[in-house]
């Protein structure tokens, strides 16, 4: 497979979010735009027709520069002049609606064709289960605390999120790979589809993995990971279902989802050292070491808040929510999020 060694690849995401209404201390679909212009070509804040908000980031080569911009974009919501003390609550499902992080691959300036991008659509495949495993974030569903990681993949990934058989792109916009054809905003891509809406640094966690992915099959390596769609279909269960704490394959053999990212990391360790990665993302691999992600978080504090509020539990949570959504848009660290929170010991054990 020919493709272009000089062509920079760059990274977009659509980020779907639900609102948190502080001042009532409600999480809902309301819909909130801010009142800036775009302060960078490609930056985007629309509407989703199913969820609501969703911001629309401009694409990106460095994942620190996605770190900064997206939280930087997010944060602008604050502002809204339709509704006060609003802000987006980056969040898989909550109610009885999906939102979810959908990455757009490709070269910079001319884009994915589509032989290039069937090509790297199966050079990542084998790898979806364990970038759901990374990024599944929504534990609630129509406002009731589950077992799962990711509702939205196990409740509509059928219907929004089709699995393919490695091979099989297509522009089928409810793929969970597809073509993506070029149009006014962006030129043509690989859509990644299975993840949840996230905070941003699981969004650029998610961001670093495809990246690596990207760059070694730009490089002509050689997969380092290969799955029967029949394993394929019951790790990417697996990983919706129990998230960080699931168990994976790695040619065959069960691993942990840490073992997964050690293992990734070493078979790549020459594209790992051509990126920048911000202590954000190593935060963020440090926890899955621990078999913990953001779902992980949400449920651990949705469940000290039930016990200790009853029904009013999601009160209090939305404005724990709040409070944490301020700190980490505007700069704080993943510990801070997580004291804002009430995780002090993290992650408990």
């Amino acid at each position: 497979m020919l493709v272009e060694e000089e062509e920079p690849i760059t990274i977009g995401v659509e980020i779907e979010c639900y609102t948190i209404l502080s001042r009532e201390g409600k999480i809902s679909r309301r819909v909130i735009i801010p009142n800036v212009n775009p302060s960078k070509a490609g930056e985007r804040f629309t509407i989703d027709k199913s969820i609501g908000t969703e911001y629309v980031s401009t694409p990106f080569e460095s994942v620190r520069e996605a770190l900064q911009a997206i939280s930087s974009g997010l944060e602008k919501y604050a502002d809204s002049p339709i509704v006060d003390n609003a802000l987006p609550l980056p969040v898989g499902g909550w109610n009885d609606r999906f939102a979810g992080t959908h990455f757009h691959v490709g070269f910079k300036e001319k884009g994915l064709s589509r032989e290039e991008a069937g090509s790297l659509a199966s050079y990542i495949h084998d790898h979806i289960p364990f970038i759901i495993a990374v990024s599944a974030n929504s534990p609630v569903w129509r406002r009731r605390i589950t077992p799962y990681s990711s509702n939205r993949l196990l409740r509509g990934g059928g219907k929004y999120c089709i699995p393919i058989t490695k091979g099989g792109l297509n522009q089928n916009h409810y793929r969970e790979l597809n073509f993506n054809p070029a149009n006014k905003h962006k030129p043509s891509t690989l859509e990644l589809r299975v993840c949840d809406s996230n905070i941003p640094p699981y969004v650029c966690t998610v961001m670093t993995i495809l990246r690596i992915l990207a760059l070694a099959w730009r490089n002509g390596r050689d997969p380092c990971n290969s799955l029967p769609h029949e394993a394929y279909l019951k790790t990417r269960v697996e990983a919706a279902r129990r998230g960080a704490a699931a168990k994976l394959y790695w040619n065959g053999k069960h691993v942990t989802v840490s073992e997964y990212l050690t293992l990734l990391l070493d078979n790549y360790s020459e594209e790992v050292g051509m990126l920048d990665v911000p202590k954000h993302v190593v935060e963020v691999f440090n926890l899955l070491g621990e078999n913990w992600n953001n779902a992980e978080t949400l449920r651990y504090v949705a469940i000290k808040l039930e016990k200790r509020f009853g029904k009013d539990w999601e009160r209090s949570m939305a404005f724990k929510l709040a409070s944490a959504m301020k700190t980490l848009l505007g700069g704080g660290s993943l510990k801070d999020y997580h004291e804002a929170l009430g995780l002090r010991d993290f992650p408990p054990v």
